[in-house]
């Protein structure tokens, strides 16, 4: 039975064989695959809504970036364990598809500079099965793809929780996995250290690699995923959303299909009234959600800022500093706290130097980078990091600097501004409007 068949079956059924789809067949199918449905049920997967993924937000309005994760319902998964038959191909990419899209909201806000990536391998066989499944941790860390081929050949149980252990630069406790996982990254990161991991492991056997974003083709940190589905042996990629990075852009594509892979990028435009062309487009569309603001981050603009310090002027840095602290007063500026840290001590936040030595979270740097793409004003709040008004001008000079910002302080904290893409604020109109009083 294919995946549209099954989802008309359920809505027709009455409750007792809804309750049988939902609970039987399941189990029926995971059956079949290495990947026991307990495990899977195990796996703790999160949303991909940027109103569950993002930072909680305070009763203050202060966005605070932390270290958990939403867990979504395990039922939610069940539907991607269920046979999607190949009698209708496009209904059951766009199902995998979606558990890519969530795994890669697991990793999302902990990944900069990097994008926030899910990748999920799936064999077909008289049924489908998801052999491997993975999502990008954090810079520095394999990427998706590599975590969901760790899984499927073999080297460590389940990529997800693989990819899970290595999420934090310094583990709250040294597992097992994460030990396991750094081993595996320094072979990864050797010379030939793909066909070392990977070689013709999955040559045998009919699989497509679900990835949300292009795979790249670029030697960063870690060699070229593209290359590593090569020399797995993997037959078929779907790209949720193609890489802009000028460093891949369309690069990774070109790879896999002049080395045999058949590669399709989902649509994000529905051209037909039909239900599975509008699920491919709104799937489309998370997967290009999931990297909005990477995109913005690796784009060149169409007429470059250059320093910001010099482009605003005494009268426009006034007036910055004056719409920053109307917008204090207000209640309306985005503001964005340094996540607690109990590693720091607090002779560390006392000390005027801390801000020159201190490690930039980057749970906090994403966050401020995508509400300076948004809203171009944003305040930062660092007393959980440093104390000393000293710590705090060179650690928020460092942010700004990293995120190619302007510093204005106000008031005691500091206000970030960056024009976006499309400018929201005039700088000329409101030094223009400037009465010089602040």
């Amino acid at each position: 039975m294919c995946s549209a068949a099954v989802a008309s079956a359920k809505k027709s059924s009455p409750a007792p064989m809804r309750f049988l789809y939902r609970l039987i067949l399941p189990t029926a199918v995971a059956a079949y695959s290495n990947v026991s449905r307990q495990g899977y049920l195990n796996r703790q997967y999160t949303r991909s809504n940027d109103d569950v993924v993002s930072p909680a937000l305070l009763s203050s309005g202060v966005f605070v970036a932390h270290n958990h994760h939403p867990v979504v319902s395990h039922r939610t998964i069940n539907s991607f364990l269920r046979s999607t038959a190949k009698c209708e191909v496009g209904t059951a990419d766009v199902e995998h598809m979606k558990l890519a899209a969530r795994l890669a909201g697991i990793g999302k806000g902990n990944t900069y500079p990097n994008p926030a990536v899910g990748c999920v391998l799936v064999r077909h066989q008289a049924e489908d099965e998801i052999v491997g499944s993975g999502f990008h941790p954090r810079a520095g860390m394999p990427h998706a793809e590599v975590f969901a081929l760790l899984e499927a050949c073999g080297h460590v149980d389940d990529g997800v929780e693989a990819a899970r252990s290595a999420m934090d630069d310094v583990p709250a406790s040294t597992s097992d996995e994460h030990q396991k996982v750094l081993d595996l990254l320094k072979i990864y990161k050797s010379e030939d250290g793909a066909s070392k991991l990977f070689k013709d492991h999955l040559i045998d056997s009919d699989i497509t690699a679900y990835v949300t974003l292009e795979p790249c083709c670029h030697v960063g940190q870690t060699p070229p995923c593209a290359l590593s589905l090569v020399a797995a042996g993997i037959k078929r990629v779907v790209v949720g959303f193609p890489d802009p990075n000028p460093r891949v852009a369309g690069g990774g594509i070109k790879v896999l299909q002049d080395s045999g892979v058949d590669v399709l990028v989902l649509s994000s435009a529905a051209t037909k009234d039909t239900d599975s062309v509008e699920e491919e487009s709104a799937v489309a569309n998370e997967c290009a959600n999931l990297v909005e603001h990477f995109v913005k981050r690796i784009s060149p603009r169409e007429e470059p800022l250059g320093s910001l310090d010099e482009l605003i002027n005494g009268k426009k840095r006034r007036a910055l500093r004056k719409l920053a602290g109307q917008q204090k007063t207000d209640g309306t500026i985005h503001q964005v706290e340094w996540p607690r840290d109990f590693s720091i001590s607090d002779e560390d936040k006392k000390d005027s130097d801390f801000g020159e030595r201190v490690n930039l979270n980057v749970r906090f740097l994403e966050k401020v980078d995508n509400l300076l793409w948004d809203h171009e004003i944003v305040l930062l709040r660092l007393n959980n990091v440093v104390h000393k008004k000293k710590g705090a001008k060179v650690l928020s000079q460092r942010v700004a600097t990293e995120l190619d910002a302007h510093v204005a302080q106000v008031l005691g904290h500091t206000a970030l501004h960056r024009p976006g893409f499309d400018p929201v604020l005039d700088l000329d109109e409101l030094a223009s409007n400037d009465d010089g009083n602040e």
